[in-house]
């Protein structure tokens, strides 16, 4: 009897301070995804949208949908040369940043997605991880910001227990907070 009448009082006293740090925001970027160790799969160009989410200070949820779009590569075997389509890569996921400062922002972060990996001859839908760094900053225009990011991308391959596709991804983005709690 006494363990829910703690948790409960627990939980109001908790309430009043998670409702003053939430806030909602929307952001735009864009960049470049480098492919690591795939011969069949060139350097292309990257683009999304963010929403973060903080519930309380230093902890962001992220919701995303980003789209990269592979450069071609090319490569020759037994004196031909061969130019093959990059993989185009749609993906759909969540990230969650640990903030540190107010100033200048640095922010870890790790996430999980689901990545659509197309070209011809090629069309399946694979869970996705990525983790990197970011650095960010506050504008002086009220609830504007802007973030770099350095990111690596690891899709995983279930049709062979020890492959996966790796990228890594260099991103510039554009924040403006849409909602925040007094």
């Amino acid at each position: 009897m006494k363990k829910p009448i703690l948790i409960g009082a627990l939980a109001l006293m908790l309430a009043p301070g998670l409702a003053h740090a939430v806030s909602i925001g929307g952001a735009v970027f864009g960049g470049s995804s480098i492919p690591i160790a795939q011969d069949d799969n060139g350097s292309g160009s990257m683009f999304g949208v963010r929403v973060p989410v903080n519930f309380v200070p230093l902890i962001t949820v992220e919701p995303y949908w980003a789209q990269t779009n592979g450069g071609s590569s090319s490569y020759s075997a037994g004196g031909v040369s061969y130019t093959r389509d990059g993989i185009d890569n749609t993906s759909l996921g969540a990230n969650v940043l640990f903030e540190f400062g107010t100033g200048v922002r640095m922010f870890p972060f790790a996430g999980i997605g689901t990545n659509k990996l197309s070209r011809a001859g090629l069309n399946q839908s694979e869970t996705g991880y990525d983790f990197g760094l970011g650095f960010g900053f506050n504008l002086p225009l009220a609830g504007l910001g802007v973030d770099a990011r350095g990111a690596l991308n690891v899709v995983t391959d279930p049709a062979s227990s020890d492959a996966s596709r790796k990228w890594g991804e260099i991103t510039v983005g554009v924040s403006y907070a849409i909602f925040h709690l007094p």
